[in-house]
């Protein structure tokens, strides 16, 4: 009998009114994350498969922390993974995704998934998930303020 510790998801989706280039920017652009990101305050690293970024997360009701997740995924405005791992694969892991679903030239689904996993994933699930589904929300609502606005060349001045 096989004892796998299953991944959950907690997923939120949110539909954009803005061409996918603009919301690529916004995510791919780690300098841009402090201006306009609530739950990744701050991202070091680049975004390319393979490399490893840091971030400080802010999520309600807990507060910023660190983690130094790894890229598994970078396809250009399509979207993106990456995983964090606490001393080990086997002992916990929080794997995050984002995907821009193109809907029409200037219309798309911005999908965000979380999971976590390994022995210690269920108590993190219990303990953060609901942090989890609102930072999450609250990336949603800050992606759609700013990359709706229009122009967010405004972000680099």
């Amino acid at each position: 009998m096989s004892h796998r510790c299953e991944m959950k998801e907690i997923r939120t989706e949110i539909t954009l009114e803005t061409p996918v280039e603009r919301i690529w920017e916004l995510l791919s652009d780690c300098k841009l994350y402090p201006q306009w990101n609530p739950l990744f305050q701050r991202a070091t690293g680049r975004m390319n498969a393979g490399e490893q970024l840091e971030l400080v997360v802010n999520l309600p009701e807990i507060g910023p922390f660190v983690v130094r997740p790894k890229m598994l995924t970078v396809e250009p405005q399509s979207r993106f993974c990456w995983q964090h791992t606490l001393l080990f694969a086997g002992l916990f892991t929080w794997k995050y995704c984002t995907e821009l679903e193109i809907l029409a030239p200037h219309r798309l689904k911005f999908i965000q998934r979380s999971e976590f996993g390994g022995i210690l994933g269920p108590l993190f699930n219990l303990g953060m998930g609901a942090s989890v589904r609102a930072g999450l929300a609250q990336m949603n609502e800050a992606i759609r303020r700013w990359g709706e606005k229009g122009n967010i060349q405004c972000l680099r001045c």
